[in-house]
């Protein structure tokens, strides 16, 4: 009778361990492996975190092209910072209400901040010192978006974009990401 609570735990770890095996680290933690500047950004890696606090706004974008997936990061932005996540995105943005999904970072005067889809769904994320964490979903031109656990985002767009990179963008303040990791959805 031992034996079956025993082999249900073993379950339980192997089926964690083969669902966290389709995560892949976009970030290293060391270096900027695998990311490249748009801008003239100081982008620097400092204790695990990537790093911004001056520049030309712009994007630091992942070699990598994604279409479908899952992304996490966890982000920590200075009083009075305007960052983002920008999500299936070009190398340079014109317009991100129509060319990829700016997932933003900012205080709550913004009229999309922290936690709002730029140009397309208004959410008040607000300002807060720690680090805090976005879980996003993207797949068919649908993009939700948790906030530290919550869901704040459930957007259906009418002309799905055909994929891109991933982008941190830095438009003013210090900005930090860590535990960038994607999950690609759907067939390889």
């Amino acid at each position: 009778m031992k034996i079956v609570p025993a082999l249900m735990g073993v379950v339980f770890w192997f089926a964690g361990v083969v669902a966290a095996a389709g995560w892949e680290d976009l970030f290293n933690g060391r270096d900027l492996d695998g990311w490249e500047p748009q801008s003239k950004v100081d982008w620097q890696v400092k204790d695990g975190a990537i790093v911004a606090t001056k520049g030309v706004v712009g994007l630091l974008t992942t070699r990598g092209i994604y279409r479908d997936y899952e992304l996490e990061v966890e982000f920590r932005a200075a009083e009075g910072t305007n960052s983002g996540v920008f999500l299936s995105t070009p190398k340079e943005v014109t317009d991100p209400a129509t060319e990829c999904y700016e997932l933003n970072i900012a205080p709550s005067a913004n009229p999309y901040s922290t936690g709002s889809l730029v140009g397309r769904v208004q959410h008040d994320g607000g300002e807060a010192p720690e680090w805090r964490k976005f879980r996003v979903k993207v797949e068919a031109g649908r993009v939700e978006v948790w906030l530290n656990g919550e869901k704040v985002v459930d957007y259906k767009d009418r002309k799905p974009l055909a994929g891109g990179h991933i982008g941190l963008q830095f438009n003013q303040g210090r900005v930090e990401f860590r535990n960038v990791r994607i999950q690609k959805l759907g067939l390889p």
